[in-house]
């Protein structure tokens, strides 16, 4: 999206693309994988226990990866603070990002539909915000 007006440009598309192929090319290489133990494969190898299996234990690992990420911040004020690890933290956000990707093309997103979908809750988010939601 350009920042200065909200439209979307190719260039920036293409970004949110690129990490949408990355995905799609390792989850591709996780189910290729012959490797003794790999749960994400066996995640897509078994029948769904429930309708929505899938997008729940990725979720769960979404929510474990924020923990981990808030792990790395001096949130315990009762501590003596330390210096955070910026690439620690960064890693973590990068971690969440693979999660949320992966859930999203789960969940029917690819990188278009996320942008369109994004823009419609952004309106509605703007609106509320203007009702004083």
């Amino acid at each position: 999206m350009n920042e200065k007006n909200g439209s979307g440009s190719k260039q920036e598309g293409d970004k949110l693309d690129i990490l949408f192929d990355k995905q799609n090319e390792l989850f591709k290489k996780q189910l290729e994988n012959s490797a003794a133990v790999n749960k994400m494969k066996n995640l897509y190898e078994i029948k769904e226990p429930f309708d929505g299996y899938r997008i729940f234990m990725l979720s769960t690992a979404l929510l474990h990866e924020a923990v981990e990420l808030q792990r790395e911040t001096n949130w315990k004020w009762w501590k003596k603070e330390t210096k955070m690890d910026i690439d620690k933290v960064q890693g973590e956000i990068i971690d969440i990002w693979h999660f949320m990707i992966q859930v999203s093309i789960e969940a029917g997103l690819d990188s278009k539909k996320l942008v369109e979908k994004y823009m419609e809750k952004n309106r509605e988010n703007l609106a509320r915000q203007e009702r004083v939601y």
